[in-house]
């Protein structure tokens, strides 16, 4: 039987395309005098904040730009500061993204029904996730237990190290039991660590960028394409299961509780 759900947030459950990161950086950016465009931060998608920032920095048509404005100020030195500003930044942007996506209420009310726990992990901070948490339980998405890498006094760990820290606090010891649902290939593979079940979600993936209204209006072959595309990168890393949306997930998770597929 199932007992536990594990989410993540950011293009799972909520900010359909995880459109903050680059939000935010096209903000920050632009407080230096350097525009970017959506399509230019997409290039980086799926990467880490700051991970992202440096590679951006990196490119030669943004390194003029910024040298242009800030001829006195090193590469590393401007890194440094637009990261800084990022994280102050991030604190506004976070409650316009804030949207649980679709089907995840009615995903949630089934498992309160079921008596199935649900928790998040995230890489978000304490602090990004306490301007989140109140808009997401107006919505419907209350979860029991959120795990962040501050909860285990690390900068460094993985979602796996958060998997089992939320497993120890829903006291639940077999992880085939435990369910991860993700968007990117991190999430599959940290759940694969962990030992539990791995599901991969397609729709508002990390992986495409885009939010739901970009995504709606490119061309139907388009679309499938690069949903084909997050499938095949989901299911290169190993995940049991690859879903669309959450309205598939409900349906897969119904199916695995009642047949006793995980055991």
């Amino acid at each position: 039987m199932i007992r536990a759900v594990i989410f993540d947030w950011a293009g799972t459950t909520i900010d359909y395309g995880n459109q903050a990161p680059a939000m935010t950086i096209k903000k920050t950016l632009k407080q230096f005098g350097i525009e970017v465009t959506f399509a230019e931060l997409r290039q980086e998608v799926g990467l880490e904040p700051l991970t992202q920032i440096k590679t951006l920095m990196g490119r030669e048509d943004i390194q003029k730009r910024w040298y242009i404005m800030h001829p006195d100020i090193s590469l590393e030195e401007g890194i440094s500061q637009i990261y800084k500003w990022f994280n102050r930044n991030v604190m506004e942007v976070l409650p316009q993204i804030a949207k649980v996506k679709a089907g995840m209420p009615t995903l949630i009310s089934y498992l309160r029904t079921q008596g199935i726990r649900f928790a998040t992990t995230t890489q978000y901070t304490k602090e990004m996730l306490d301007q989140i948490l109140p808009l997401a339980s107006e919505q419907g998405f209350d979860p029991f237990i959120n795990i962040t890498a501050e909860d285990l006094n690390r900068t460094d760990c993985l979602d796996s190290d958060m998997i089992s820290q939320a497993m120890r606090k829903l006291r639940i010891r077999n992880p085939r039991t435990v369910i991860k649902v993700g968007d990117p290939p991190k999430d599959i593979l940290e759940g694969k660590d962990a030992g539990v079940v791995t599901i991969g979600m397609i729709e508002g993936s990390s992986l495409i960028g885009m939010s739901q209204q970009e995504f709606s209006i490119l061309p139907f072959v388009r679309r499938n394409s690069m949903k084909n595309q997050v499938a095949a990168e989901l299911e290169k890393a190993g995940a049991d299961y690859v879903v669309e949306n959450a309205k598939d997930l409900l349906r897969l998770i119904k199916e695995l509780d009642s047949e006793n597929v995980v055991s």
